[in-house]
């Protein structure tokens, strides 16, 4: 009976090694992960920070153009009061679209666009049958293709 109790003794020492050793490593492990999050937030922080500067950036750019867009602007003659008033009206100027001249492409448009629909048009290849034979099913293609 001592001889078991003994190895009881030994085998609760084992064990209470064993769970510190075991402790050790999980702690060793929480501490690696905390670590690698740490790190893994601050690299986020990195490219958010790198995408904000390079946004900005970009942003920046855009505005440059907007901004020069409108420098090149048609030189008009100018008018002065007495112009519009005697004689003949002035010439109208478009600046950027002429709305009376995109009304009046709207019906060119409109003609264009029915007689594209009432053409036919070709097929493809799908569609077109091969002399008197009967479509197949998605089946027959597929044990076809797979050499079946």
């Amino acid at each position: 009976m001592r001889k078991l109790l003994q190895q009881l003794e030994e085998m609760h020492i084992r064990i209470a090694e064993t769970a510190t050793q075991e402790e050790a490593l999980v702690k060793a492990l929480s501490e690696a992960l905390a670590r690698l999050d740490e790190q893994l937030l601050a690299d986020v922080q990195t490219i958010a920070s790198e995408h904000e500067v390079r946004r900005t950036a970009i942003l920046g750019e855009l505005q440059n153009l907007a901004s020069g867009i409108g420098m090149f602007q048609v030189s008009r003659p100018a008018l002065t009061a007495r112009d519009g008033i005697e004689g003949e009206p002035a010439a109208y100027i478009p600046s950027a679209g002429d709305w009376r001249e995109a009304t009046s492409n709207i019906g060119e448009e409109i003609d264009a666009q029915q007689a594209a629909a009432a053409a036919p048009r070709p097929l493809f290849p799908h569609e077109q049958w091969r002399g008197n034979s009967v479509p197949f099913s998605l089946a027959e293609r597929r044990r076809r293709a797979s050499g079946g």
